[in-house]
C-alpha cells in the first residue's frame, strides 16, 4: 500500500509551476448530455486560470456550460474508471473514492472555492460555477462530509463542492438510484474534478501523483411538464392583462 513517504517523494519533484490548459467546455441543452475523461491531475480549484495546488502541478477543471433559470436538474449517467493517491497505478480505487491514507479526506479550498470533506480519498466531485470568478471572495460554506448515506438530491451553492462518485446512492452499488444536482437559479457552468491534499489534511495540492482516469457522463434533465405549464399560464396571465389595460385605455 502507498505510504506518505512516497507522496514526499512526489512533492520534492514536483514543485513546478500548474499545467492545465484552458478548461475544456462543452456546451449542454435540456435533455442533453456531456462526457468527460478526467486524469487524477484534474483540480477543482484549477478555474479561471488561478492554480489549484499550493505544491505539484494540477489541471484545470472542466466543465459543461448551460443556460440560466431555474429547475437545471443534473445526473450522472455514466461513471467509471478511478485514481490512485500515491503513484501506484495497480492500485485504482472507483470512482467513490479509496482510503490510501487515513479514513478520510479534509480539503482546504482555494480561490474562493468552499472546503470538501468525506469518508473516501479522490471521489468524483463537482460544483456549480458561472462566468463570475470567485477568486478573492469569501468561499462558500462546505457541506457535510460525503459519506455512502448522502442525500439523492442536492441543491449546491455556487462554487461549493459536492461529492458524486458513481452517481448513485450507496457505496459501488451499480443498481443504486441516481443522485440529482440541482443547480443555483444564476449558475451557468457545471465543474467536474478531484481535491486532494498531502495526506488528504490541509490546502489543496499534490495531484501530480495521481494515476488513473475516471470517465463521467453527465446529463441535464428535461424541465416537467408543470414546469411547462406554469411558465404557459404565467404567459397567458401575462397577455390577458396587457390587453385588459389596453381596453380600458380605449374606453372613454
Amino acid at each position: 500500500m502507498p505510504t506518505p513517504a512516497s507522496r514526499s517523494t512526489a512533492v520534492a519533484l514536483g514543485c513546478i509551476a500548474a499545467f492545465g490548459v484552458a478548461s475544456a467546455q462543452v456546451t449542454i441543452a435540456p435533455g442533453g448530455s456531456a462526457s468527460f475523461s478526467l486524469p487524477g491531475s484534474v483540480s477543482l480549484y484549477q478555474v479561471f486560470g488561478h492554480s489549484g495546488s499550493v505544491s505539484g502541478a494540477a489541471s484545470d477543471a472542466p466543465y459543461a456550460s448551460f443556460t440560466a433559470g431555474s429547475g437545471k436538474v443534473f445526473t450522472f449517467t455514466s461513471v467509471t474508471g478511478g485514481l490512485n493517491c500515491c503513484s501506484n497505478g495497480a492500485d485504482l480505487a472507483t470512482p467513490e473514492g479509496g482510503n490510501w491514507l487515513g479514513p478520510a479526506s479534509n480539503i482546504g479550498g482555494l480561490n474562493g472555492i468552499s472546503n470538501a470533506t468525506g469518508n473516501t480519498q479522490l471521489p468524483l466531485v463537482a460544483m456549480f460555477g458561472s462566468e463570475a470568478d470567485p477568486f478573492g471572495q469569501a468561499a462558500p460554506a462546505a457541506l457535510p462530509a460525503w459519506d455512502a448515506g448522502n442525500p439523492v438530491s442536492q441543491a449546491p451553492a455556487l462554487y461549493q463542492v459536492f461529492f458524486v462518485g458513481d452517481g448513485r446512492t450507496g457505496r459501488d452499488d451499480a443498481s443504486g438510484t441516481l443522485l440529482t444536482f440541482t443547480a443555483p437559479v444564476n449558475a451557468t457552468r457545471l465543474y467536474l474534478g478531484f481535491v486532494d491534499a498531502f495526506n488528504f489534511n490541509g490546502t489543496s495540492g499534490y495531484y501530480d501523483d495521481n494515476p488513473g482516469v475516471v470517465n463521467a457522463t453527465v446529463t441535464l434533465a428535461v424541465p416537467e411538464p408543470q414546469t411547462h405549464a406554469l411558465m404557459a399560464l404565467g404567459l397567458l396571465g401575462l397577455a390577458l392583462g396587457v390587453g385588459r389595460s389596453r381596453g380600458r385605455r380605449c374606453i372613454g
